[in-house]
């Protein structure tokens, strides 16, 4: 009651079409309500900017605001907030209305738990690449990503659905721009003299008042580093010792403190951190395309794929930190089209025809040929009279080795499956294997993975299927469900349903 009581805004209407409802949060650069727009009645996130940010100390403040404000509204990607309107008032208050969404901040997340599961983590991480691809295909580098802009939903699906927040920072870096946007477009200092971004977070060339997309790789880096670690590589009680930090320290390995990251992924979030941008990925897409072959390579399918085709399969590994050596049952691939040639190999659950031995020709053979020695020599000795009868000396008896192919070794495959929510029947091959969360094991022969194929439903909810693979250990399979859609009968406007008991045609006043 007392922060409403304080803050002028609760209750107001702003701009004649967003009533404010309640405070979300505070931030650097203003204030985040909830708010309803009218008359649509649709609840927004309605942020409203400190009043320092006008056009009394900065005048090329209201002029980046609007154009930082209409690029961001450009974004429409599923992993992006939606920017609904922004505006000025007439009293000089700037604000922006975006969508509402029910969740908590990655930031809020890691001060409940510490820190994630590095899948988890890679998992969020890949969705927030998709995001900021999106803005960097247009143009733009957001320069303030962090946990607190990123917020964590399941929106139904049971599992983490990512909207990145606060593109506030948002900047440019088109090649070709007008000579008047340069003012709009420095990045270094306000004059003011404030730096813009958050020094934890913070590039070592954005220090140095540039950015472009790889400066969102290297921020992005520093997140995931936290989320699997519990804290970023660089800490320091003031802020200036943090960028210096940046600049010149050499992060720690992610594996020295969290043993059980896999070496592909160690490396890869090194790789996002060097202090040389050339040194990093160059775009969202090669990160995304390295994201796809760690995850191989600890034997996952399917979840850095399209969402809209992911199959929601995490498998665990029982040796994490072993790297990937270069063999035909765990390759090592050097581009996104040799990990989609692989998926297509892994695809195929027969096993390969092995190659039919020779020995048993070779055999056969040889065993005629040693036959019709022996035949000969009886014919010729009969034909012998008794004094032309020599005894041969006794030859020893051929051996002859008859040699098996190797048998291949069985391995079990343990498959934990289950739902969300839980309590669908599992079939496969039409199959009733139980209600989940169940465990089918599998057994391996040969090189090859095993794969099967299920289908889970759920009264209630929509059929879906899954196909899931592994070589070796446990494999887990979670498949999120939807609710049906209840198909309501269309009644036209205008045609009055007759009433019980009134005969058809029957009208209350023909008049």
């Amino acid at each position: 009651m007392a922060e409403t009581e304080l803050d002028p805004l609760i209750g107001q209407v702003l701009s004649g079409r967003f009533e404010i409802i309640a405070p979300l949060g505070v931030g650097g650069m203003g204030r985040v309500y909830k708010a309803v727009q009218r008359p649509l009645g649709r609840e927004v996130a309605l942020k409203v900017l400190n009043p320092r940010y006008d056009g009394s100390r900065d005048p090329g403040f209201e002029r980046r605001f609007f154009l930082e404000a209409s690029m961001t509204s450009k974004l429409k990607h599923p992993n992006t907030i939606t920017v609904h309107d922004y505006g000025r008032t007439d009293d000089g208050i700037y604000f922006i209305a975006m969508e509402y969404i029910e969740g908590e901040t990655l930031q809020k997340v890691l001060a409940e738990n510490g820190r994630l599961p590095w899948l988890r983590a890679l998992f969020v991480a890949g969705q927030i690449a998709r995001s900021l691809r999106e803005a960097h295909k247009l143009g733009l580098v957001h320069r303030d990503l962090k946990p607190a802009n990123v917020m964590l939903t399941t929106e139904g699906t049971g599992g983490d659905t990512v909207k990145v927040l606060d593109f506030g920072l948002v900047k440019s870096f088109t090649p070709e721009k007008p000579k008047e946007d340069d003012e709009v477009d420095r990045t270094g200092l306000t004059q003011a003299g404030v730096l813009l971004g958050s020094p934890l977070y913070m590039a070592p060339e954005q220090a140095r008042g540039e950015a472009d997309p790889r400066t969102d790789i290297y921020s992005l880096g520093i997140l995931m580093f936290q989320t699997m670690a519990g804290r970023p590589p660089f800490v320091s009680k003031e802020s200036i010792d943090v960028i210096v930090k940046h600049i010149r320290e050499k992060p720690p390995e992610l594996d020295s403190m969290v043993p059980e990251v896999p070496f592909e992924v160690n490396a890869l979030v090194m790789k996002c951190l060097e202090k040389e941008p050339a040194a990093r990925f160059q775009s969202m897409d090669e990160l995304l395309d390295a994201m796809r072959i760690a995850t191989s390579g600890q034997g996952l399918s399917g979840a850095f794929a399209d969402p809209r085709t992911a199959s929601g399969i995490i498998p665990r590994t029982s040796t994490p930190h072993m790297p990937v050596v270069n063999t035909p049952a765990t390759p090592s691939f050097t581009s996104a089209e040799s990990v989609r040639s692989h998926e297509i190999e892994m695809g195929d659950s027969a096993p390969h025809d092995a190659p039919k031995s020779k020995v048993p020709f070779i055999v056969g053979v040889s065993s005629v040929v040693v036959l019709g020695a022996l035949i000969g020599g009886v014919i010729a000795w009969k034909a012998m009279t008794p004094d032309e009868v020599v005894v041969p000396p006794e030859q020893p008896r051929p051996i002859v080795a008859v040699i098996e192919p190797p048998q291949p070794a069985t391995v079990d495959v343990r498959f934990e499956i289950d739902s969300q929510p839980s309590g669908a029947v599992v079939t496969r091959d039409g199959v009733q294997l139980g209600v989940t969360p169940l465990q089918i094991v599998v057994p391996r022969a040969g090189s090859q993975p095993v794969q099967v194929e299920l289908a889970f439903s759920l009264e209630g909810y929509e059929p879906r299927s899954t196909t899931a693979q592994g070589l070796e250990g446990v494999v887990v399979v979670v498949q999120p469900l939807s609710k049906k859609v209840e198909v309501r009968p269309v009644t036209r406007p205008g045609k009055k349903q007759p009433k019980k008991n009134e005969p058809a045609g029957y009208k209350d006043d023909p008049y």
